[in-house]
Order: C-alpha cells, then structure tokens, then sequence
C-alpha cells in the first residue's frame, strides 16, 4: 500500500512540470510580432510627405488676362483716351482727318480703328472680332470737336446687334448716350450685313 501511495505521489509531481515549458511559448511570440510590426509602418508615413508637399506647388496658375473695359460709358471712354488712346491708332483705310462728314456726326469727320479693328478691314473679314473698337470724331465746319462716337464690341452683350456697345461724348468728355442705343442701332441697321458699318465694306 505504501508503495502505490509513493507511486501516484510522484507522478502527480512530474505532470505541472510538464505543463510548463508550453506557458512559456506565449511571450515567445510578442518580441517577434512586435519589431515586424513598427518598421513596417514608418517608412509608409515617411513615403506620403512628399506627395503632399508635390501637391502644395500646385497653385501657380494665378495668372490671369485682364478682359478689357466693362460695358460702361466711362469705362470704355476711360479705356479709349487713357489706356490705349486712340490718338495713336490708324485711321479707318482710305479715309484721312476731317474728311467730309455724311450724315448725323458732323459736317467733318476723322475716324480711327483699333489694331484688330484693322485687320479685320483689310483683310476682308466680314465681322469684326471682339474688343474691335472705331472712334468717330465729328467736328463743325469750323473745325471743332463737337461730338465723338464710339462703337466698341464686347462678346455677349448684344447679341441681336452683334454685340456692339455704343457711346457717344461731347467735347468736354460728358456722356450723351451709352450702352444699347435706339437711334444709333436703328440707323446701322441698314448696314447689318456688313457688321453695322457705314465707312467701308468689311467683306
């Protein structure tokens, strides 16, 4: 009997240990997951600093054209004497200063025509492109300015006249007419074929 006790005493003292060494596999594994698990994170957040920097270089494309004088008789008065003077532009070909006046703009008459104005004139364009500007100087028979009369065509303002806005000033630079004007379109409509212009065919 004392025999068999000895026996099951010393086999329930082996089988704990072991039991052990398999408790001690689980902290095995930490040290191997986590060095795998760091190095493979940083380089990927170390990759995505350039592309953000790449992206902020982006907004160089400020530059911007500036469209020409909005559809105001100032605007475009200011525009035709101060910015880009008319003074110092052709005259309409075939014509000189103080021609002979025909019809409301006075007994003379000297009309000048923007670079793409007179492109368009030589080159038989049939319509003048957009920002086209003629200037109508009308004197009395004695020689002085009394009126000037501007036609300046700005895309999209008056479609059903082929955009062209129309200001009239006396010689001390006040405005008498400006914008969309009745009796100036009614007039040139008799000329709508050739892009509203009495001077000279276009086509």
């Amino acid at each position: 009997m004392l025999l068999v006790l000895c026996v099951s005493l010393c086999f329930g003292c082996t089988s704990p240990e072991t039991e052990t060494p398999n408790e001690t596999e689980t902290p095995a594994e930490t040290p191997a997951e986590t060095p795998a698990e760091t190095p493979a994170e940083t380089p990927a957040e170390t990759e995505q600093e350039p592309a953000e920097e790449a992206g902020t270089e982006t907004p160089a494309e400020t530059p911007e054209t500036g469209p020409g004088p909005e559809p105001t008789g100032e605007e475009i008065k200011a525009y035709v004497t101060e910015e880009d003077n008319y003074k110092n532009w052709e005259l309409w070909p075939g014509t000189g200063e103080l021609d002979e006046g025909k019809g409301p703009h006075g007994d003379m008459i000297t009309i000048y025509v923007s670079d793409d104005a007179y492109s368009a004139i030589e080159e038989k364009a049939g319509i003048m492109p957009d920002s086209s500007t003629i200037v109508k100087e009308g004197y009395n028979s004695d020689g002085e300015l009394e009126a000037v009369v501007v036609m300046h065509k700005i895309e999209g303002f008056d479609p059903d006249h082929n955009d062209w806005f129309w200001l009239q000033y006396d010689a001390d630079g006040e405005i008498i007419a400006e914008g969309k004007v009745l009796t100036c379109y009614n007039c040139h409509t008799r000329q709508a074929n050739n892009d509203y212009l009495f001077t000279g065919g276009i086509k």
